[in-house]
């Protein structure tokens, strides 16, 4: 299966049912009044977490999803049948986030996140269905006891989201091309990741549980970087933003290689030169890994270099292949990620601007030309069918009722500018 942690999807709430217009007409009681009932509501859209699920992949196959409309009402007050909701399972450390790839390249690309799926079965609501509009009866009273309208359901919401993947994994392995990383994280996990005896890198993250009784880890092997990813390079840094949310940094470097106190400096220096620069004050533990192919005298000078060089950090010596003094680094591993959790320490991503999608917009302004503009909404099309087009003053009277002014001054409808509603024209003025 292929790993996919970002992708884009069109998201369509469903449409509220309209109210019945309708009056009761039966032998037992002729003049029975109105009777018609309300529409159900739209269904909505949800994302939920789902921890089966490691990657995006699942969701390629389809990208619109569409709720159900509800159900319009009907005579004898019945009211409509409420549409289904949608929950899409998205992995774990999902990042739900508001697209804006349509912008003109001239504006600020502010990402605006509506929330973030951290918790098994947890539901993100990201569009919410319309409301069933009001049957007849619904209208009736001491003035008016024979209605003859009803309301439309208002409309479902449209939106275009990306969705960005952040894996929860409590330890993040991260070292260049062909150190072991993978061999590391088989023999510490049981997993299968593929290696081999050749340079190459992985190109995916990959995840694996470490156990000791009833202790439990997870670790993510990243793919490897090289010098320059901060700007671009390679892979670049677009999978380390998994390792924003670990507890522990686990450098891996090749013991068999004369460079590798530069290349340590190489693998800071990136970290602290991205976007990921909070990553570089996390715990860490430096492993110098393939120590089985060194001479004693080698690991001997290797140790004594390290102890001069990194004397406040934690060091490893070992042999992933060889599974030397893995148990030590196993232990070492589960003190630290369980201080980090005692300490209350958890990786958050930075504070976000929440977009609240709970309020329907109910209307709509299009310029048809200068000074004239065209009104539609589900709110105005209630209004229509509640006063008369004829009875311009009601209507605009209630118009003004509605929190409409605040909206047609950001648009920029001036005083006596021509309002087309429904095919009349009206000029509109503020109080």
């Amino acid at each position: 299966m292929k790993f996919i942690d970002e992708i884009v999807l069109r998201i369509q709430s469903g449409k509220g049912g309209s109210g019945c217009v309708s009056f009761a007409h039966n032998y037992r009681n002729p003049k029975g009044g109105p009777d018609g009932g309300n529409g159900g509501n739209g269904g909505s859209v949800y994302f939920q977490g789902n921890e089966q699920i490691n990657s995006f992949f699942p969701l390629m196959a389809k990208k619109n999803w569409m709720a159900e409309n509800g159900v319009s009402g009907q005579s004898q007050l019945k009211t409509g049948r409420n549409g289904r909701d949608i929950y899409i399972q998205v992995p774990l450390g999902t990042i739900i986030k508001l697209d804006n790839t349509k912008k003109n390249w001239h504006e600020p690309q502010q990402e605006l996140v509506i929330g973030e799926i951290l918790f098994s079965q947890q539901a993100c609501l990201v569009a919410k269905g319309g409301k069933g509009g009001l049957g007849n009866a619904a209208f009736v009273s001491s003035v008016n006891r024979s209605p003859r309208y009803a309301q439309k359901g208002l409309l479902g919401e449209r939106i275009k989201l990306k969705l960005e993947l952040k894996i929860l994994a409590d330890v993040g392995l991260i070292g260049l091309p062909n150190v072991g990383k993978s061999t590391l994280i088989n023999c510490l996990t049981n997993t299968k990741v593929k290696t081999a005896n050749f340079p190459f890198t992985t190109l995916n993250p990959q995840l694996g549980v470490l156990e000791k009784g009833k202790q439990k880890t997870t670790i993510a092997d990243l793919p490897g970087i090289i010098e320059g990813a901060a700007q671009g390079k390679g892979l670049g840094l677009k999978f380390l933003r998994h390792i924003m949310r670990c507890y522990l940094i686990v450098y891996v470097l090749d013991a068999s290689q004369s460079n590798s106190f530069q290349t340590l400096e190489i693998l800071q220096k990136e970290i602290k030169e991205s976007r990921l620069s909070e990553s570089a004050d996390k715990p860490r533990i430096i492993i110098w890994n393939k120590i089985d192919l060194l001479s004693e005298k080698q690991k001997e000078e290797l140790s004594k270099k390290a102890l001069i060089w990194l004397k406040q950090e934690t060091c490893f010596f070992c042999s992933a292949l060889q599974k030397i003094s893995l148990e030590t680094l196993v232990q070492k591993i589960f003190e630290l990620v369980e201080q980090r959790k005692k300490d209350g320490i958890i990786s958050l991503s930075p504070i976000h601007k929440i977009y609240d999608f709970t309020v329907p917009l109910d209307w709509q302004l299009s310029p048809l030309k200068p000074h004239c503009w065209k009104l539609t909404g589900s709110s105005i099309d209630n209004l229509i069918q509640k006063y008369k087009i004829s009875e311009q003053e009601e209507l605009i009277k209630k118009l003004k009722k509605l929190p409409l002014e605040d909206y047609l001054r950001q648009k920029g409808v001036e005083n006596k500018d021509v309002l087309i509603i429904n095919d009349q024209e009206f000029f509109w003025q503020y109080e």
